[in-house]
Formats: C-alpha cells, structure tokens, sequence
C-alpha cells in the first residue's frame, strides 16, 4: 500500500484515539455513560481521512460519509438528553472536531491536525480548573479581554504601515503594534498570576507581578511597608523578585522583536536579574510566615488592560520614538543615551521596543542599541530603589537599595562585554 495512504490514516488514528481515551477516562471515573469512548473516537478519526480519501474518487462518498456521521451524532444527542435529562454536548463537539481532524490528516495538514487535538484535548481534560476560574472571573477582566481583543484584531489591521513626522517618527501601525505586544506580556503574566500564584508562593508570583509592572509593584508596596513595620524581608523579596523579572522582560521583548540582539544583551541583563534572583534566594529561608499577607497582596493586582493605559503608552512610545531620534540626530550616540536615562526613569519599555525597532531597520549600530537598553534597565532600577527609600519603611529600602546596587554594580562591570 502506498506509504502516504498509511501515514494519512495512522495519524488520524492516533490523535483521535487520544481524545477518546480521555473521554473513555473521565466516564470510567465519574461512572457517566455519554457520547463515545476511545474505540468511537478511534474510529470518527478514521472516519474522516477516509471520508476525504474518498472524495478524491466522487464527492458523493464524501457527502454520504459526512451526512450519515453528523446524523449519527445528533441522534446520539437528543438521545442522550432525553435519558440523563442533560443538555450538555460537549462530547458531541468533540466527536465533530475529531472527524474534522481526521479531515486534516487526509489532506495532509499534519500540523494544524496535532494543534486541533491537542487544543480539543487539553479542553476536555481541564474542565475542572476552567470552570473554577470562570467562577471566580472578575467582570472587569472580562471586559479588559474584549478590549484587548479589539485592540489587536479590529484595530492594528486597519492602521496604515507608514512612516509621519520629522524622521519619519511615527508609523501608526508600528507604535499600536508595539501597545498590542507590552499588553500581551502583561496579560498573559496577569492570566498566570490567577491560575497559578496563589499555589506558587510569593517568589514566582512577584516574578510574574514584575513582567506586568514592577514599578507599580513598588509604589503599592512601599505605602504598605510603612503601614507594617515588622515586616521586612517578605516586602524586599517581593520587590527584588519583581524588579528582577524586569530584566528578563527586557531579553524577551527583544528576542521577539530583534534576536541579534540578544548576544550582547544575555550576559549584562542575565547578571543584573540573576543577582537579584539570587538575593531573594538568600532572604527565602528569612521571609517568615507575614508572606503570606504580601502574597495575598500581589494576588489581589488588577487586571493590567485597559484602552486608557494603552492609549498612554502609545502616545509615550512614539514621544520617546522622537526623542531618540532628535538625540541621535543633533548630538550622536550621547543624544541617544540620554534619551535612554530620560525613558528609563519612568518606563524601560518604550525605549527598549525602540531601540530595538531602530537596530532592525539599520538605524543605528548594534552596540548603542545595547547600551540604550541597559542604560534604560539601570537607570529604572536606580528610580524604583529611591520611590522606596521616599515612601517606603527606611529600613526595607535600605535592604533593598543594597541588593540593587549590587546589581547595578554587576551590571556596569558587564558592560565590558558589549564592546
């Protein structure tokens, strides 16, 4: 038989026999007697690649297959909620799903074939933890993912890629792009932070609270140490561990939008974060049972998205954008570098997307891009230890203050290896 045909119809198989024992599992755990089990699911797969094999030869057997397995199911359906007196249908779908799987096998989509099970699969097996947290969803985070939606399906395609202004500074498209891309890392950091902080401890969950923001992070901590003055190293670990994090958001907004990048930046950013890291590991043994407190604190953070944020950073990320390259223009590379102090001081995003938008269209050199960013990540670290040391507890500002300049000072000695 011809290897193709086999391969075809063995991996149709195979993932639908995955959604079918998953399925066979939780009617064997809950004693459930519903639609299908792995054998049913076995064979929908196959099924359908042969439904599509077929309509190679005559659409008719196509046609016949599709409409005598979509009657199967929806007599499966009715009859299944007329005897268990329930109106749910999630294994019908998935039945549908799988023979559309199988579909995709036929025409040889291996790839999208695998994404749909696994997707289907990892639906069904997750029921618990996905009702649990549609339970506890806020309104308010229903309403910042339809934003973010809109934000980034509806309104980014229809934005002209074009260049306006002196320099050609501002380009509609790219400035939103950029507002779409900060605003996924925050919600994405913000989803995990729901589903996993309160099971991780305060180390994990400051980590993922500093790649929503840091700063904020800072300024919400620092009233509080003063309003809990017994409680130290829990308030210097939450603000190292997400002061941190910030670093590593850095490497990774680069590696996204200009990987060539990441030689130089690996080791500066990687050795100012790990020291942090590793001063949280050392305060870890000392944080004491008021960490609990803390945690429930980053747990209770808000959702990161909304249109007037990022309306706000839009406007700043195309200011910063003229501002770089006035600096750059009119006083070289110190121009450049002051931008970056100016940027860092109230934000390290915009000036590191800049940079390294600008590296990836030729417009400036490697190495200033480098150390626009470090000088950036520096200088906001710098800030976040001061709003601490002007409205925090003294004491903890003091903890903290001596863990970034320790940082700072590793980061400056790494500089050597930008050149």
């Amino acid at each position: 038989m011809d290897f193709e045909l086999l391969k075809q119809v063995g991996i149709a198989v195979v993932l639908a026999s995955l959604i079918g024992l998953e399925r066979e599992q939780k009617y064997q755990k809950y004693g459930s007697d519903a639609f299908g089990g792995i054998r049913t699911f076995a064979l929908i797969g196959l099924l359908g690649a042969l439904s599509f094999i077929l309509s190679a030869y005559s659409i008719v057997y196509f046609a016949i297959l599709t409409a005598g397995f979509f009657s199967l199911v929806v007599a499966s359906y009715f009859i299944t909620c007329k005897r268990n007196n329930d109106i749910g249908a999630t294994s019908e779908v998935a039945a549908i799903l799988v023979y559309i799987v199988g579909l995709l096998c036929g025409m040889e989509k291996f790839v999208l074939a695998t994404v749909v099970a696994l997707a289907v699969l990892s639906i069904l097996h997750f029921k618990a933890p996905l009702h649990k947290w549609a339970k506890h969803l806020k309104n308010e985070e229903i309403v910042s993912a339809i934003q973010f939606i809109v934000i980034a399906f509806v309104v980014l395609p229809l934005l002209p890629n074009q260049e306006f202004g002196p320099f050609g500074f501002f380009n509609p498209y790219i400035v939103w792009l950029m507002v779409v891309f900060i605003s996924a890392i925050s919600f994405v950091s913000y989803i995990a932070i729901k589903l996993f902080g309160a099971k991780r401890g305060i180390g994990i969950t400051g980590f993922l609270a500093g790649f929503i923001s840091s700063t904020a992070l800072v300024l919400n901590f620092s009233g509080e140490s003063k309003r809990n003055k017994g409680i130290v190293n829990p308030y210097v670990l939450a603000v190292v561990v997400a002061s941190s994090a910030m670093f590593f958001r850095v490497l990774l907004e680069v590696s996204v939008l200009s990987p060539a990048l990441l030689n130089k930046l690996l080791i500066p950013l990687v050795a100012m974060g790990g020291v942090g890291i590793l001063s949280v590991l050392f305060l870890w043994v000392k944080k004491g049972k008021s960490s609990e407190k803390i945690e429930k604190e980053m747990l209770k953070i808000k959702s990161p998205f909304s249109i007037a944020p990022a309306l706000k950073f839009g406007a700043f990320f195309a200011a910063i954008s003229l501002l770089t390259k006035l600096g750059s223009e009119y006083m070289g590379d110190s121009g450049l570098y002051l931008s970056s102090f100016i940027s860092g001081i109230m934000d390290v995003d915009a000036i590191t997307v800049n940079m390294a938008e600008d590296f990836v269209s030729n417009k400036i050199t490697e190495s200033a891009a480098v150390v626009a960013i470090i000088i950036a990540s520096m200088t906001n670290t710098f800030v976040k230890g001061g709003i601490f040391l002007a409205l925090g507890h003294r004491k903890v500002a003091l903890k903290i203050i001596s863990i970034f300049a320790l940082m700072l000072l590793v980061g400056g000695a790494s500089l050597v290896f930008v050149s």
